[in-house]
């Protein structure tokens, strides 16, 4: 995933630095640290800097001086297309976050920021960096770069969606492109949008989409598991957690609607609430603002929500999963997202892509796919939808004994439930011909079922197929079947 690149931190503050290195490494990057902006200006003109993450308040110098010195000292002409996100704590830093875009920062965070967000950050602008490079270099002198930036991201949705990806969706079916057009056109907009699919289908790869390329895309995309907490603290995840002295309580957390705040909100496995916490948040959608618990004074916030599960919103009213009253406030725009199974011509998109996402970029020999392989991939169901697929190529590659994997080297579950479905005679096959290949496919998916109950017995397999022994072996030897994974160990 890093592809080689490395992450810069100039930060005083050196727990940052703890817990950026794990993030940052564990993404796949390397990982340089600086602790003042003097040392950290010594690095880049190391020239093996691809990114700068800038703390605003440092001991030496802040950090609009260090970027000051950085975009006017002759010494770093030749490093002048390094992306710096700046830090900040607004608004106790005395910084807007339109003084920092003009200035040519790529991006700020504000502290404190959540981790997975920081990677999602700057893996988006490594996604972009060669274009983002070009752009800097012809308006690097133009005081209006605020504006033709936004102008440089509407190219790059445009290019992203020609090719059909976003971030890790992949498709090319009719489908898909329909759902990568929504999202274009609908991340525009503040509306609410309820997607929903089987699991497994990238319902929230889809929500990240959204926020991406949606105008509150600097701000945070907040995700709530509905599922993952009891309802207690569920209730405590979203409202947060007040100072009281008075209660005896000397801890104090910020509730996913504040985190939220100017960002995105994202409800995964929404029909999982309860009827009380639907009543209370349909409350703070409508009044947009929610009562402190310390206080009792209105708070203000102001998010987009996006809603997943694995339920039809129509159907979860119907079963009282979901509020009614709810149900039309979060259902603005829904997104209905195919299983695998009825996308099958994009399994080899996607096998693809994680064969990219795997495969180490300086081995010369690739791990490939068989024909063979690949159209037994696209004969099985997949109930597990993209996230099985994943799943199977990871394991087959972790596997494999050489780079090219064939048939007999997939899970032996998709071996015997893909065999049937894979054959599908083309409409200008002769009917002989026709009727030989499916017989053929039927012998084999047979023979290898009764191995498999037999454990390789071959005199076994011939007493239950009422056939002799040399028949076997024949079929055997003529559909390349290895017996050895049937035998007992």
């Amino acid at each position: 995933m890093g592809q080689n690149k490395t992450i810069l931190l100039i930060d005083d503050d050196r727990d940052i630095h703890i817990i950026c290195k794990k993030y940052v490494e564990g993404a796949g990057y390397f990982f340089q640290s600086a602790f003042t902006g003097r040392e950290g200006l010594e690095k880049i003109t190391n020239g093996n800097v691809d990114l700068v993450l800038l703390d605003y308040r440092m001991p030496d110098m802040n950090g609009i001086e260090i970027f000051k010195e950085f975009k006017t000292n002759s010494m770093y002409e030749k490093y002048s297309n390094l992306p710096f996100i700046m830090l900040t704590v607004i608004p106790e830093d005395s910084v807007s976050p339109e003084e920092l875009l003009s200035m040519g920062f790529c991006l700020f965070l504000k502290k404190p920021f959540g981790y997975p967000e920081l990677i999602n950050v700057i893996e988006n602008i490594f996604i972009n960096n060669e274009i983002h490079k070009k752009y800097i270099r012809q308006v690097q002198e133009d005081k209006r770069i605020v504006k033709r930036l936004k102008l440089e991201n509407d190219q790059l949705r445009s290019q992203i969606q020609e090719t059909y990806n976003f971030e890790n969706i992949i498709g090319s079916t009719p489908t898909m492109l329909e759902i990568f057009d929504k999202i274009m056109k609908i991340a525009k907009t503040d509306a609410n949008v309820f997607i929903y699919g089987e699991s497994g289908t990238g319902k929230e790869l889809i929500a990240r989409s959204i926020h991406v390329y949606s105008r509150r895309k600097d701000h945070a995309f907040i995700a709530v598991d509905c599922m993952a907490l009891p309802l207690y603290l569920l209730e405590n995840e979203l409202f947060g957690i007040e100072e009281d002295a008075d209660a005896g309580s000397d801890t104090s957390k910020k509730g996913s609607f504040l985190l939220a705040d100017k960002g995105t909100l994202f409800f995964d496995e929404i029909c999982e609430l309860n009827a009380d916490l639907q009543a209370k948040l349909l409350r703070v959608i409508q009044e947009k603002q929610f009562l402190s618990k310390k206080t009792n004074r209105p708070i203000a916030v102001d998010f987009r929500i996006i809603s997943a599960s694995v339920h039809d919103p129509e159907s979860a009213v119907s079963e009282n999963r979901l509020r009614e009253d709810l149900y039309y406030r979060l259902n603005v725009i829904p997104i209905k997202l195919p299983p695998l199974r009825e996308r099958k011509a994009d399994i080899p998109l996607l096998v693809n892509h994680f064969l990219k996402k795997l495969n180490h970029p300086e081995d010369r020999n690739q791990i490939k796919f068989s024909p063979e392989a690949m159209r037994l991939l696209k004969g099985y169901h997949w109930p597990g939808n993209v996230r099985e697929l994943q799943n199977v190529v990871e394991r087959v590659i972790s596997l494999a004994s050489n780079n090219n994997i064939h048939a007999e080297d997939l899970p032996e579950h998709i071996l015997h439930n893909s065999e049937i479905h894979s054959f599908l005679p083309t409409p200008d096959m002769p009917l002989k011909d026709a009727r030989k290949k499916w017989m053929e496919k039927f012998e084999r998916n047979y023979l290898i079922e009764l191995l498999s109950r037999c454990n390789g017995n071959i005199s076994e397999v011939a007493r239950v197929a009422q056939s002799n022994r040399m028949t076997v072996y024949r079929m055997i030897k003529n559909y390349n079947i290895s017996t050895k994974k049937f035998s007992k160990k």
